[in-house]
Formats: structure tokens, sequence, C-alpha cells
């Protein structure tokens, strides 16, 4: 028996209308993303894919362009440090005219600058659903970057090599490891940049590049909560928005700092250099700076 698409869904709203109705007050908007040009909208968070071990990526994406502006690990997220990151990707890529995050205390330093900077209506806070562009971006990150050091980090734990609730452990840690996760991101960052993206059939570089030279003009928000959100958003979210701030915030979080010798320092630079290669991953770098660190 063959029926017809219309025909069922015409006996349907004889039927039920009741059921469609509440089927439609739960339906998902597929927002359009609207910004205009390059470095009108900034999407800036934090990832804490490698918190366990006090490893913090912090990142910014332009939101036209798609384009990478900072991408950094640190062992903190203090608002110091990311506004630091913040400002080197304004040093590459010039001052953006607006900035959208979650609510998390470490972005309060980018806040007070762009309103002091650019004026209000400048830093555009919210949930981090409202931010795709980068929450997207974060899951290319892991498996790009972050996804082996992951696994890395928790077979050490399973062998034993790795405390980390010993401080010194994670000193050894952070020594080793926290040079080369920067160097990959910064591979990836350029490479990511570079390729093409399946939408528009070029890269986020081009894009940006292009981009500057066609759009100079700035222009007038009418909904700024809504700009540069993008993605599938529930009405009961949306309804939801602006009910209340978020009452768990993030925490900021900073690695211990335990004392070394200048000796110890010496030792380290001698044995385990920042630009180190290893068969095993680093494991044996790991170790070595651990014993030094031990021992002097």
């Amino acid at each position: 028996m063959q029926i017809p698409r219309s025909r069922l869904r015409e006996n349907l709203c004889k039927l039920d209308e009741d059921g469609i109705a509440e089927r439609k007050r739960g339906r998902l908007h597929r927002r359009v993303y609207n910004v205009q040009a390059p470095n009108h909208l900034w999407h800036v968070d934090t990832n804490h894919k490698l918190i366990r071990w006090r490893f913090i990526i912090l990142g910014g994406v332009d939101g036209f362009s798609r384009l990478v502006t900072f991408l950094k690990c640190e062992n903190n997220n203090k608002a110091e440090t990311v506004y630091k990151s913040f400002m080197d990707g304004v040093k590459a890529y010039g001052m953006p005219l607006r900035v959208r995050s979650d609510q998390g205390r470490e972005n309060i330093l980018i806040a007070d600058y762009m309103l002091a900077t650019r004026g209000p209506g400048s830093m555009i806070t919210g949930k981090s659903v409202h931010n795709q562009r980068i929450e997207r971006l974060w899951r290319d990150v892991y498996e790009g970057v972050l996804s082996l050091h992951y696994d890395l980090f928790y077979f050490m734990e399973d062998q034993h090599l790795l405390d980390i609730l010993n401080p010194v452990h994670i000193y050894a840690l952070h020594y080793v490891y926290l040079p080369k996760i920067n160097e990959k991101l910064n591979i990836w960052q350029e490479a990511w940049s570079r390729h093409k993206l399946r939408t528009v059939k070029t890269s986020p570089l081009c894009l940006w590049t292009a981009g500057n030279i066609n759009n100079l003009i700035t222009f007038q928000l009418d909904d700024p909560a809504n700009y540069g959100v993008d993605g599938t958003i529930d009405d009961n979210e949306i309804e939801n928005n602006h009910e209340r701030a978020d009452l768990n915030p993030r925490p900021i979080f900073s690695s211990e700092i335990i004392p070394v010798s200048e000796r110890c320092q010496e030792q380290l630079i001698l044995h385990c250099p920042s630009d180190w290669t290893s068969s095993n991953y680093g494991i044996d770098i790991y170790c070595t700076a651990l014993d030094i660190i031990k021992r002097y």
C-alpha cells in the first residue's frame, strides 16, 4: 500500500491537532550565521580537555573567515594569561570590533579592554551553545593535536610513571611537554588557515584576506545578544537565554610552583632541551627531567 505524504500529513492534522501543536513548540531553529566581514567578531574560549594534567588551551577564531587568531597551551587560565594570548592575536590580525565569549571569569580583562577600546556592545557574553564557531574548532584541535597527549598521559599514569597529585611530576611534565604541545598547535594553526573549507571552497586565510579588502564599512547591530550565533538552538533555550547569568562560573586554575635551583635548571636545559626528539613520544625525556628535579 502506498499513501502520499500530503494525504498522511492532512489526516494527522485532523486526528492529532494537539500533538502537532505541542511538537511545533519544541522545534529546533537553525540560525543563519550573520557576521559581515573579517574582524567584525572574534569567538574566544578555553579548552579543558587536558585539565587533569593542568594544561589549558586558549583560543580565538574570526567568525567570518574561521581563521584561528590565537591558539596556545598554558598551565593556567588566569585572566592575565588569557588576555596576553588575546593581545598576541590582536598584534597578528588586528583589533576585532566585537568579541563573543562565555561568562567565564578568565575573560574579564578582555572584556575590560574591549569596552574601553570599542565601547558598549563590543563584548558579547552568553552560553557556550551560542559560541559554536569555536566549539566546533575545539573538536578539530582535539583530533589533530590534543588526543595524542590525552592518551599518552593516561598511559604514563597507568605505567606508574606519572602521579598527577605530585607537584614535582606535574612540573616535569610541563617542562617537557608544554613547549611541544605549543609547537604542534602552531603547526596545526598554520595548516588550518590554509586548508580548504568544504562549504566555501577556499581557505580561512584567503577568506580573511579577501574580506578585509572588500568589506571596510562597519554597521550597527539590531540584536547584539544573537550576533554571531550559529547552529541549531532549542526554543526553550532561546526563551531562557536572558533569564539569569551562569550560576556556576568556570573556576580559575593554576599549577603549583615548586622552587628549583639554578643547578637544576642548567641540567634540565642540558639534558632536556625544548627541541627534543624521542622514539617513545618523550617519555624518556620526561623520566630524565623527573630524575634531575629529584636529584637537584
